[in-house]
């Protein structure tokens, strides 16, 4: 059991690194061919490669996942019903992510039905962004074929988001791109929390976590570094905020009090991204 649920987390993160990883490939490589890489661009690429460096193994993750049965709770997740409410640009990209990763987490759960709730949901962000494109009509039979394969569910969905961050590029709408890695990402953080606390009276599995939890500061460092740049006040904001966890993710006190102050702002930077129409 411990095993289970400390894979859980690292399968979350490993979703998130492939959607960023992959929404970063086709830009550098077409930058390397024009040989006009920016600081700032040269910036991205190294702090998006350190972010993937920092994340668990898929191998082992995956390996592990298929020989346990593990337990899906939707209540974790965005709800799929209040995606329409997303009005605004911004909140359209950051739950673009957000989605993005529940789509992905229940989709390598096997829940088809859950998955197609989701889908819809990128499905209508993306088409309110212009980047419909993205995410083209065969991509749930190709979630169903291989639900059995969660290598496989997890290239599916960053080969769209790939598709998704290239069109954002090409149209110079990158800030967007990050921001929708920053909804995954988080969201990533506030579901394995979650997972933690249903643990609290198992110390061992417990501690296992947060432990893994903790380490996730780096993958962090990184993501604000890739937010730095962003000049809207509010983006601005959440950056602090993420810095605020970051420095008490560096803190040597670790116990259950340290891990529910960081989990709960995290939730509350969720709950922003979540909330906002």
């Amino acid at each position: 059991m411990r095993r289970i649920y400390l894979n859980i987390f690292a399968l979350l993160l490993i979703i998130t690194a492939s959607i960023i990883m992959s929404c970063s490939d086709d830009a550098a490589n077409k930058e390397v061919q024009d040989n006009e890489i920016s600081q700032d661009e040269l910036g991205k690429q190294i702090n998006v490669q350190n972010f993937f460096n920092t994340i668990p193994s898929s191998i082992e993750v995956f390996n592990i996942i298929q020989k346990t049965r593990l337990n899906y709770n939707p209540d974790f997740l965005n709800d799929p019903n209040r995606h329409k409410n997303y009005s605004l640009e911004k909140p359209r990209a950051f739950n673009l992510g957000v989605y993005g990763a529940d789509l992905a987490i229940s989709a390598a759960f096997s829940q088809t039905q859950e998955s197609m709730l989701f889908l819809k949901c990128v499905n209508y962000l993306a088409q309110e962004l212009g980047i419909s494109p993205a995410f083209d009509d065969n991509i749930m039979d190709r979630l169903e074929q291989n639900k059995d394969n969660r290598d496989s569910t997890l290239q599916i969905v960053s080969t769209a988001f790939k598709r998704a961050d290239k069109i954002f590029v090409n149209n110079k709408r990158g800030e967007l791109s990050v921001l929708m890695i920053a909804g995954a990402f988080i969201e990533s953080m506030y579901v394995a929390g979650e997972y933690a606390l249903t643990k609290k009276n198992d110390s061992l599995a417990f501690h296992s976590i947060i432990d893994l939890y903790f380490r996730q500061k780096e993958s962090l460092q990184y993501l604000i570094n890739l937010m730095q740049n962003l000049s809207d006040v509010d983006d601005k904001k959440i950056t602090d905020e993420l810095k605020d966890i970051h420095q008490q993710m560096n803190a040597e006190n670790k116990n259950t009090e340290h891990f529910e102050a960081i989990h709960q702002k995290f939730a509350d930077i969720r709950q922003q991204l979540v909330g906002v129409y």
